[in-house]
């Protein structure tokens, strides 16, 4: 506040959500694992779109549909609009019925105008075709925990790590209006590296898109993103958080050419999109995958992880094998986009489900198939979209939801999901509480967001939902409710906050000592509730601060309330076009892992930062980016937590002595 009030304010006004507030938007309120899974594949294909963004002059249906707060209907009404005349400006879709101001700044970091040229489609054998518009990005990038965790003290053969602490990723990679060439490699912390090649994972995949009626073929790999994602969707997605409207629904991205190192979510081989009015796809896929096996030809489901360290992980790696082929065929019709998607996967091994009850409707076999069909479409001013698909067991799921104005300035937006208990879409990615596959899940979730007037914006969002079978730690059926209250306010063009509540309630078991001393497991609820405040001040064109306050109560089923509280001071500093400086000092105070706060962080291009704070203590970092040349991005991260009440943390190979964790990062990024 001090500095708040030292340096004087002037204008500068800030119109556009950046890719990186939206990120933190969508995902700082999701646990800090959830937010990795999902959160790795969208940021690279935001900050790519970004890097890219769509010609609103030139670009078609399905283009539109990439951009983030844009539905069926506003992609229709830009296509309706630049019928009459071309756009001229960017401020010119604020006249497109359907965008607002808060569509338009969720919109606008991947937006530009263009020209309505020619796309050069009769000269395919011609190399400035496919050199067109070309970009080539190399990237280099190294990061470190500087603590020695017990798995680097001990020996290979002993159960330790054999490779070292640092994390090294790097990407190859040339672009341009119709060609993708790409290379990515990594190895994980404790991994090792034998040499150029030796990285644990290696990507690469060639591209054609846009050529024809050819809209993308790849060969190599690529990320598949198909309706409500109930069937297929391996490409990340936006789900519960601050923008209560316009996430519930997906916009599909088809096939996308992979570059990203998330090491599982991704296919391996050859697929094919084309057509224009009905877009066929069909695609086919081989990789080997890790899993623990139980005993012979059986294994547990493929890992997750993506980590190969010891000598036991790097025994499994890519001990079993997985097929998957299959097409999709999508008709843009007078009544919406109806489309029907379809797969069949084989396992080389036998997959054993687990034996808890948790696991009792899991998967289990070798072979195993899903289909599905969905719907978006236009009634009146209200875009309906839907999705229902059955796996080969006989487990079905459906979502079906609405989003539309109820007046110009209100929107609101419900939806219905139910997947069943025996839903088997290890594949997909549906809307809900959980953001693993859709499965034992039953659900009604309605948001509304109502501009009160340009400076104040109130939403919230309600959300009730029930799983049928058993959950993990649980033994039963339970469910829970979720509610999130907002109230954004935009001062002046400098001075911007929003106060957020929520509120979460949940079902879950704990074990009553009865008189006699007899141990009983009882049904209680778990709540969570916080409050937060937050305040952004645009001081000048050079610098701007953000003041956040938070406080976390929780009480597990048969316990007492405990609380969490965090506080933090973040300064942006821009001292010129070539260099920006983000720091921030977080004071956090918890009383155990339950009370847990979030922030999210400024990190590396393409990283994703959400860290979980615990315990009592101090946590600063410090990002640069800095652009020395017109060529060359160097970008660079040094993070400090200091605890107050702990010399341990963490357990196992990952257990870390002391009371200080220090983490460093660096990254070069060259751009012809």
């Amino acid at each position: 506040m001090l500095l708040f009030g030292a340096v004087p304010i002037l204008c500068m006004a800030q119109d556009t959500t950046s890719v990186e507030e939206q990120l933190e938007a969508a995902f700082e309120e999701l646990d800090t694992e959830d937010a990795e899974d999902a959160g790795e594949q969208l940021t690279q294909f935001l900050e790519d779109l970004a890097a890219n963004p769509v010609n609103i002059n030139q670009a078609g249906l399905d283009d539109f549909l990439q951009v983030p707060g844009i539905n069926l209907k506003i992609a229709r009404g830009i296509l309706d609009y630049r019928q009459s005349k071309p756009f001229e400006t960017l401020d010119e879709l604020l006249e497109v019925p359907g965008i607002g101001q808060a569509t338009y700044r969720r919109m606008q970091p991947y937006v530009s105008v263009g020209g309505t040229g020619s796309r050069f489609r009769d000269m395919y054998m011609r190399p400035e075709y496919w050199l067109a518009g070309r970009k080539v990005d190399v990237f280099s990038r190294y990061q470190q925990n500087l603590e020695t965790r017990e798995g680097f003290k001990r020996s290979d053969s002993l159960g330790g790590y054999a490779g070292n602490a640092m994390k090294y990723y790097q990407r190859f990679r040339m672009t341009s209006n119709h060609l993708s060439l790409n290379l990515t490699q990594e190895k994980d912390a404790g991994e090792p590296l034998s040499a150029r090649t030796g990285f644990d994972f290696n990507s690469a995949h060639i591209a054609l898109s846009d050529v024809g009626n050819l809209n993308t073929m790849v060969l190599g790999d690529y990320s598949l993103s198909f309706g409500q994602g109930l069937v297929l969707w391996t490409g990340g997605a936006f789900g519960k958080g601050r923008e209560v409207t316009g996430t519930i629904s997906k916009n599909e991205r088809g096939i996308k050419p992979y570059s990203s190192a998330q090491e599982t979510n991704y296919f391996r081989g050859a697929a094919v999109s084309y057509g224009q009015e009905i877009e066929l796809t069909t695609f086919y896929s081989y990789r080997p995958r890790t899993a623990s096996i139980i005993n012979g030809d059986t294994t547990r489901f493929p890992s997750s992880s993506g980590l190969h360290r010891t000598a036991n992980e790097r025994a499994r790696k890519n001990n079993i094998d997985q097929t998957t082929w299959g097409g999709r065929v999508r008709w843009d019709s007078p009544l919406g986009l109806i489309g029907a998607t379809g797969y069949v996967n084989n396992f080389s091994h036998y997959i054993a489900k687990g034996s808890s009850k948790s696991n009792l409707f899991d998967y289990e076999g070798k072979e195993h198939s899903v289909v599905g069909i969905d719907y978006r479409g236009l009634l009146g001013n209200a875009f309906i979209f839907s999705e229902w698909a059955r796996s080969q067991n006989g487990g079905y799921g459906g979502i079906a939801g609405v989003e539309t104005p109820v007046r110009d300035n209100t929107d609101l937006a419900f939806a219905y999901r139910k997947y069943s208990k025996d839903f088997q879409s290890f594949l997909g990615t549906g809307f809900g509480e959980s953001s693993s596959s859709p499965q034992n899940e039953e659900g009604f979730y309605i948001g509304l967001r109502h501009s009160v007037s340009r400076k104040i914006t109130l939403s919230t969002y309600f959300d009730q939902y029930y799983f049928a079978a058993p959950r993990f730690g649980t033994t039963q059926a339970t469910g829970g409710m979720d509610l999130l209250g907002l109230a954004e306010i935009f001062f002046n063009d400098r001075i911007n906050g929003y106060l957020l509540m929520r509120s979460e309630v949940r079902d879950d078991e704990f074990v009553m000592i009865e008189s006699s001393g007899q141990e009983k497991l009882k049904l209680g609820s778990e709540k969570r509730n916080s409050i937060r405040g937050h305040l952004e001040y645009q001081l000048s064109s050079r610098v701007r601060l953000r003041t956040r306050m938070e406080v976390v109560q929780n009480r597990e089923a048969g316990e007492d309330w405990e609380t969490g509280f965090l506080m933090y001071q973040d300064v942006r500093l821009i001292p010129s076009t070539k260099l920006r400086i983000d720091g921030r000092v977080t004071l956090f105070d918890t009383e155990s892992f339950n009370t847990r706060v979030y922030q999210f962080e400024s990190d590396l291009l393409y990283v994703l930062s959400n860290t979980v704070l615990y315990n009592q203590g101090q946590r600063a970092y410090l990002t640069v980016k800095y652009e020395p040349v017109d060529y060359m991005d160097i970008w660079f991260k040094y993070g400090i937590t200091i605890f107050e009440n702990t010399q341990v943390l963490g357990s196992g190979l990952s257990e870390v002595r002391g009371d200080v964790r220090n983490s460093l990062g660096l990254q070069v990024r060259l751009q012809f």
